[in-house]
Parts: structure tokens; sequence; C-alpha cells
């Protein structure tokens, strides 16, 4: 009789039962079903970051290419027809046309980032924001550059990051967190 008794107690031990797991299984898909509308609200904000990101570094790219070269080196900002169609390139022989074989980045991909300001109306320094990206930022042989500003927004048309040349060939990248009304100490 206590060897039987001994059989059952670890029969009982030797895993789960299928109630049990399908408790978990419906606990997991509840927590799930939670966590992804927060998801796909963070979304936006994370492409849009990683584009600015990347457009700062390809802004440092050009600059050392600059200097390598000793030539001048213009990174153009082309705003495209439809909405999230705009694109820049590095214009290698400056005749203000992408050629093939030049450096470009389409900001449709992902597909909800493109030039715009969000909800940010003027800058960091109380100037007002004129909509549409600016024509170019060129780099001279010496790594100074044009003093200009690139805005850059996601589809929600919030959250704002501005990529700021300064004469000095310094690139600044700020961001505007999308308060509404804009507030200008929400720049950082």
């Amino acid at each position: 009789m206590s060897q039987l008794t001994a059989m059952n107690i670890m029969k009982k031990n030797n895993g789960f039962s299928l109630v049990e797991l399908i408790i978990i299984l419906v606990i997991i898909g509840i927590l799930a079903a939670l966590a992804t509308p927060t998801i796909n609200t963070l979304g936006p904000g994370f492409r849009l970051k990683g584009v600015a990101r990347g457009l700062y570094s390809d802004l440092q790219k050009a600059k050392m290419q600059a200097v390598k070269e000793n030539q001048p080196v213009s990174v153009r900002f082309v705003a495209g027809v439809m909405p999230n169609s705009g694109y820049y390139y590095f214009d290698l022989n400056d005749d203000t046309l992408y050629n093939v074989g030049e450096y470009q980045v389409i900001l449709s991909n992902p597909k909800d980032v493109d030039f715009g300001n969000g909800t940010a109306t003027n800058d960091w320094n109380n100037t007002l924001i004129v909509p549409g990206p600016v024509a170019a930022i060129t780099f001279a042989a010496d790594g100074t550059a044009n003093s200009a500003s690139i805005y850059l927004e996601n589809k929600n048309n919030d959250i704002c990051y501005a990529l700021t040349s300064q004469v000095s060939g310094s690139i600044k990248l700020r961001k505007y967190s999308g308060a509404v009304p804009f507030d200008i100490t929400q720049w950082n």
C-alpha cells in the first residue's frame, strides 16, 4: 500500500496539468493584449529618433568626406510631392541633382517619418520655424558649414527633432517633446 501511495505522489509531481497550462496561456494572452497598444504608440517616436540619429551621423560623414577629399560636400534635402516621400543625398559634384552613385536616404523608410516641425512653431531661440526643409547644408574643405536647421517629424505630427549645423561645422541634435500649446522650454 505504501508503495502505491508513493507512486501516486510521484505521478502528481511530474509536471503541470492541462488546466494549469491553459490558465498560464490565458494570463500571457491578457498581458500581451494589454501591452500591444502601448508598443504601437511608442513605435513612431522610436523610428523618428532612429532617423534623426541616422541623419546626424550622415551629416558627420559628409563633413569628414569634405575634409578628406579637400572639396565641398553638400547634403541636399528634397521634400517629396506625396506625404512621407522626402529624401536627402550627398551632392558630390554640386550640380543640385541626385546622380547615380551619390549617397541617398529616403525618409519614407520607415514610412512614418518626414520633414516637418511637429507641434513646434518656434525654435529654441523663439524664432518662427519656416515649413519645409532647407535646400542644403554644405561642408567646406576645412569642415566649416552654412548655418541651417532641418526638422523631422513622425506621422503623429507631434514630436520633432531638429538638426542644426553651425558655421564652425558642428552639428546639434535637439528634440521637441510635442507639448501643445507651444512651450519653448520643451526643446532639449
